[in-house]
């Protein structure tokens, strides 16, 4: 996790009633013209595509919604015809017409066929018929991306594949894969066995990280594990069939005490080290590499030459942040490469460190990534920036010449919690679903030309299994899938909310869990003129009626109804509950405050 703290602000939207529309397609598509009349499925349909592969996906989808078996073959008569075309609308586009007796998908390149599938998959099951419509559809951006942390909690590869198919159904196409860290190694390189054997290992702990208590003498590392290579290898191959590339990230110099822990010779202090069970910041843990030692460089060569044969795709990621330069300012061996190379102090050391390992990467025939770091010395030429304090620090590598993917804490951080922290232990601040529907990856005058594009990125200090996994990503990610597809002028947060909450039977059928936050009362308190303390409740999306309680009992819509007023706190009370209903219904978790809590951060505001 990125080391820092923001102030809990607190992003709201107006929205209208979400009903769900006939056309409920997500990433919404840059142009939907309606035609008349409607297309029904039928058992004795056929699937006519040079892509056998794909055929068979979109069969398996259909018959998975609707019970029906469509056959396929490559050429031929048929209902369902995958076409070549549409050149203007580059590589991902495509377009899709669905008439009375056929439907088209036409594509210049595969990858538009697939995301032609996941728009008509999105209208099935149509009891009635699929509405007649074409749509003609492109990506805004080239880099659509989830990032998953799975050095601080491990997750199986059947984890890894479930999560790609379900980023691929809403055009999400890159999977940045963090897989080193202090809490973990999760790659398996033949070359140095012990980074799998101690490295992928630490003592089992349960709980909120901050704090977790510290191994005792003997106790046995048995929490972790590691994808081997032929794991790698089938990951790859699954997510490519979904026109997703995994990105592989390697995080040097810091966040290395699992690499470490394994090969202590590579620390500056040379020490015996323990793989991480909590917390990072502790400075006692030497965790940055001896960037004056050549033996770093030898080893990070044998690391990311199998990497590289590993990932077929164009990026290796390098890490790079925040780096404990302490270390470096009392290692021998450091202030013997500042001086003989010339560096004016540690922090020019870090892009001289930087410097060398992204030129072992582009030896791989890689290019390298890192993420951005404002550093007085100058940023390593050629290398593409992932900048995730703000866009500020993105827009400025772009105008420098500079591939940038913007991911800004703010708006992208999956980890954040979802409304009040009381009902969620994800750390820092918030990030709502409104927050991410927000986010624009060309703010702060970041150079188009130069930007990939963006992502979600989900650390997983407090993600211990899948279903928190799957709860603090969608519908997030959704948001998220939208801005980075759609065109920006056809981004509406209404309207978003309505083909949202349309995908819920898909998730509830995969079994894929989903927050509801977004339907959760928004709690603050306020100083009023006189000095004393009211409560204003909001919402994140309209028709919501707001009801509350002071006196500790659980409010329905029989409870008094938030009109918009500050509510005066009665003497005495010193919790607040409040619970959202929409259409007459419970919308929601209720939320049972601390009114102290609340007083004290309005007084710090």
């Amino acid at each position: 996790m990125k080391s820092f703290l923001f102030g809990c602000i607190v992003f709201i939207c107006a929205a209208s009633p979400l009903a769900a529309q006939n056309i409920s397609i997500l990433p919404v598509p840059a142009k939907t013209v309606r035609t008349k009349g409607s297309f029904v499925i039928k058992q004795s349909m056929r699937i006519v595509a040079p892509d056998t592969a794909l055929a068979k996906l979109l069969a398996a989808s259909v018959r998975e919604l609707t019970g029906i078996d469509l056959k396929t073959a490559a050429t031929g008569p048929g209902s369902i015809y995958f076409l070549q075309g549409a050149d203007s609308l580059g590589n991902e586009g495509y377009r899709l017409e669905i008439l009375p007796g056929r439907i088209n998908i036409i594509s210049h390149q595969p990858a538009g066929w697939f995301y032609g599938i996941q728009s008509l998959l999105q209208l099935l099951p149509a009891e009635r018929g699929i509405p007649c419509m074409e749509i003609t559809d492109r990506p805004r951006f080239a880099w659509r991306g989830l990032m998953l942390d799975v050095s601080r909690h491990f997750f199986s590869k059947a984890v890894i594949l479930s999560y790609i198919d379900q980023m691929a159904k809403y055009k999400l196409n890159t999977f940045h894969l963090h897989l080193t860290d202090n809490q973990g190694w999760r790659i398996e390189i033949k070359s140095m066995p012990k980074l799998t054997s101690v490295g992928a290992w630490r003592v089992p702990r349960t709980g909120y990280w901050k704090g977790m208590p510290a191994p005792a003498p003997g106790e046995a590392a048995t929490d972790g594990g590691f994808y081997s290579q032929d794991d790698i290898r089938e990951m790859v191959q699954y997510a490519a069939k979904r026109f997703v590339t995994i990105v592989p990230e390697i995080d040097v110099p810091g966040h290395s005490l699992a690499l470490i822990a394994s090969y202590p010779e590579l620390s500056c202090t040379k020490q015996p080290q323990q793989v991480l069970a909590g917390d990072p910041w502790n400075t006692s843990r030497a965790n940055v590499l001896c960037a004056g030692n050549d033996s770093i460089y030898a080893a990070l060569d044998k690391i990311f030459t199998e990497v590289a044969a590993l990932f077929p795709g164009e990026y290796i990621h390098v890490g790079g942040d925040e780096v404990q330069r302490i270390y470096w300012n009392k290692c021998p061996h450091c202030k013997r490469r500042i001086n003989s190379e010339r560096l004016k102090s540690a922090e020019a050391l870090q892009t001289y460190f930087i410097g060398r390992v992204a030129k072992i990467v582009e030896s791989k025939g890689k290019k390298v990534m890192g993420w951005y770091e404002n550093l007085d010395s100058s940023m390593v030429p050629g290398m593409a920036q992932m900048s995730w304090k703000n866009t500020k620090g993105g827009a400025l590598a772009s105008q420098a010449g500079h591939k940038v993917v913007m991911t800004p804490a703010f708006f992208t951080y999956l980890d954040f919690y979802q409304n009040d922290p009381s009902l969620e232990n994800g750390p820092f601040t918030v990030c709502r679903l409104s927050s991410c529907y927000a986010f624009d990856p060309l703010a702060d005058g970041a150079l188009e030309t130069n930007v990939l594009g963006g992502q979600g990125s989900l650390w997983t200090e407090q993600v211990p299994n899948e279903r928190k996994l799957q709860y603090m990503t969608w519908p997030r990610a959704l948001a998220l899938a939208e801005v980075l597809w759609s065109p920006r002028d056809s981004l509406n947060w209404p309207r978003f909310t309505g083909r949202m909450e349309a995908q819920f039977p898909r998730f509830d059928r995969a079994g894929v869990k989903y927050a509801t936050a977004y339907l959760e009362p928004l709690v603050n308190a306020v100083i009023m003129p006189d000095s004393t303390y009211c409560i204003r409740l909001a919402a994140e999306v309209e028709g919501l009626d707001i009801h509350y309680s002071f006196d500790d009992t659980s409010p329905d819509n029989f409870y008094p109804r938030y009109t918009g007023a500050p509510v005066a706190i009665p003497k005495g009370a010193h919790h607040i509950r409040v619970i959202s209903y929409r259409q007459g219904r419970p919308a929601g978790r209720e939320l049972n405050l601390d009114l102290a809590e609340l007083t004290k951060k309005a007084a710090r505001k």
